[in-house]
């Protein structure tokens, strides 16, 4: 009966320590704590829900173009394994996800947590999320690029008065990763032309002159079209398909 007792209160033990465990899914392992050659976290978006089929990639600082590459599952988690030794140096890690809009594939940049460099003896855990403004990353400064895309505006100056010019922007549709977005009233500054962080989507253009009330002439540059008094226009990427930096030009003049 001794023998029995004690076995019972050995599984018991047993019982409650693996209950008590944080996992990461079906590994079982600590999902905060690094393991030796592994790579692992999760990726989210802004309301903290999952998010599946994220690209995480871990690159080397020490090897050119030397990378490990996981996805995430269907509750966020990503995990893989990078080579193991001194030799293999230091590696670093960014995020993506690839979202289809308007029949092409949206390659967006995920803001990252941890920028800090690690060995791939010990592993380590970085968390990213997912959201289309704000900072890439935790140490990025107010000259870095920012994870929204830029608008760019060219106007007639003999016509348009810089600092009176003021653009309305309004979501044609919803944004690239399916949420509702808002009504964008943004005015010229004198020292730039560049409207920065826009969340990317496709938004209805117009323009005024902001003092007279006068309704300005919009289209995009290369669309080879007249200047309207409204044009609709879709956030491209900056240099190349897979570039994860987004931008529209706009022209102005009057109508």
């Amino acid at each position: 009966m001794n023998a029995i007792k004690h076995f019972l209160w050995v599984a018991m033990l047993l019982s409650a320590a693996a209950c008590s465990e944080p996992t990461d899914g079906p590994t079982g392992t600590d999902p905060v704590k690094p393991q030796e050659g592994i790579v692992k976290g999760r990726v989210v978006d802004g309301q903290g829900k999952p998010v599946a089929n994220a690209t995480i990639v871990a690159s080397s600082t020490d090897w050119h173009n030397k990378t490990s590459t996981g996805y995430t599952d269907a509750n966020g988690y990503y995990k893989f394994q990078l080579p193991t030794g001194i030799a293999e140096g230091s590696y670093t890690t960014d995020g993506t996800v690839t979202m289809n809009y308007h029949g092409k594939n949206y390659k967006l940049a995920l803001y990252n947590e941890d920028t800090r460099v690690f060995s791939a003896y010990d592993g380590a855990v970085r968390n990213f999320v997912f959201r289309l403004t704000g900072k890439r990353a935790v140490d990025d400064d107010e000259t870095a690029t920012p994870l929204g895309g830029t608008l760019e505006v060219h106007y007639q100056w003999d016509n348009v008065v810089g600092e009176n010019l003021e653009l309305t922007l309004e979501p044609v549709g919803p944004l690239v990763d399916g949420s509702t977005g808002k009504k964008i009233v943004a005015t010229m500054r004198e020292d730039s032309n560049y409207f920065r962080d826009i969340p990317v989507g496709q938004y209805k253009i117009t323009a005024r002159d902001k003092v007279t009330g006068q309704k300005l002439g919009v289209t995009i540059k290369d669309s080879f079209k007249a200047y309207e008094s409204s044009v609709t226009g879709l956030f491209k990427e900056v240099a190349f398909e897979g570039d994860t930096r987004y931008e529209l030009i706009l022209l102005v003049d009057t109508l």
